[in-house]
């Protein structure tokens, strides 16, 4: 009889009591007395154990992950590859309008075209390892913190690569934004801003809804474009040859625009993040600008495994996985997510640099 085999994670009916239990050894374990720790130790050598810890650590990256701050949801549109080639952006978000059918004709049939844009997704990971020295001074702490770095890691990934999509040395990309303006943000600018973009046909011809705009600035800009979304009325200076009025009016913007601020945008703009901001569509848009690719079949929550490398003794004995690598004794974890980041339809944007 195995010393394990009155443990709640090798007993337990189903692998989820299983899974729940082996987290909960492992935890008593690790910061219990040097006989915990070292049960702790010994159930590594198992080939249950580690397996079972590990699903456990998904749990709990995944939690971390939907627990962190992805900074750019409110502009991602959501989308899928079936594999890691690029492909061409299928226009989803057409909403052909309806012909009329005539008595005895046939339906005509709609279409889902492919877009000059391409998009597709990527592989992202990390690993962490419980070393033999570790293991040696039954210090678990590194192993129990890594599931959380893992998915927090995973959204920090995402939110760097928006925001790299979006800020090319310092300023907004123009490959992203097209012309990029040089004007503060004040109500002014940004109304002429709106109105500008109402006035622009997308690529099905039809005029670019300004409905569901994301005002994307930096931290450095946060407490005026609050003043400017968040002010009950704002004062307008209107220009008519040499004479300048001011006109009181209720705030225009309420409803159609969002604040969103990144820290990340932020710290690409560097010393433009206190003056630089930007008009995205948001993510209900018909005209989404940024695509986030995720893996068919995946369900863009970080995944987590064990390494088994352990090879196998000279006298044709198994080595326990608790020995660690082949390579330099170490038990690895890895966590893995895939999504990636594209340019979608950019005739709905605008962006500043500022003043």
């Amino acid at each position: 009889m195995d010393i394990f085999d009155n443990k709640g994670w090798r007993k337990a009916p189903t692998r989820e009591e299983r899974v729940y239990e082996a987290a909960k050894f492992f935890g008593s374990g690790r910061s219990g007395g040097p006989l915990a720790q070292a049960e702790v130790a010994e159930a590594f050598s198992t080939s249950d154990f580690p397996i079972l810890l590990g699903a456990a650590f998904t749990k709990k990256a995944v939690a971390a992950q939907q627990a962190a701050v992805n900074e750019f949801e409110p502009i991602l549109t959501h989308t899928t590859a079936p594999d890691f080639e690029r492909h061409k952006l299928i226009d989803l978000w057409s909403g052909d309008e309806f012909e009329r059918v005539r008595q005895g004709e046939e339906y005509k049939g709609g279409t889902l075209n492919e877009t000059d844009l391409d998009h597709g997704t990527a592989k992202y990971g990390k690993s962490y390892g419980l070393t033999f020295e570790l293991r040696m001074r039954r210090v678990f702490s590194d192993l129990a913190n890594f599931p959380t770095l893992l998915g927090s890691g995973a959204v920090k990934a995402k939110n760097t690569a928006v925001a790299q999509l979006l800020v090319e040395a310092g300023a907004w990309d123009p490959a992203f934004f097209g012309t990029v303006a040089n004007l503060p943000l004040t109500a002014e600018n940004l109304d002429a801003a709106l109105k500008d973009l109402a006035t622009r046909e997308d690529h099905r011809g039809d005029l670019v809804d300004t409905s569901n705009l994301v005002l994307l600035v930096g931290p450095g800009l946060q407490s005026e474009a609050n003043r400017i979304l968040n002010a009950d009325k704002l004062t307008f200076e209107v220009t008519n040859g040499s004479r300048v009025t001011k006109t009181e009016i209720t705030n225009p913007f309420r409803g159609i625009v969002t604040l969103l601020v990144s820290r990340r945008v932020g710290k690409e703009l560097a010393g433009n993040q206190g003056k630089a901001w930007a008009l995205i569509q948001g993510k209900g848009s018909t005209l989404p600008s940024v695509i986030d690719t995720g893996l068919e079949g995946h369900d863009g929550n970080v995944d987590i495994r064990v390494k088994r490398d352990q090879g196998e003794s000279v006298s044709g004995g198994q080595v326990s996985i608790e020995e660690g690598s082949f390579n330099d004794d170490t038990i690895w974890f890895r966590g893995r997510n895939f999504f990636g980041i594209d340019k979608g339809f950019t005739t709905g944007v605008y962006a500043s640099n500022g003043g």
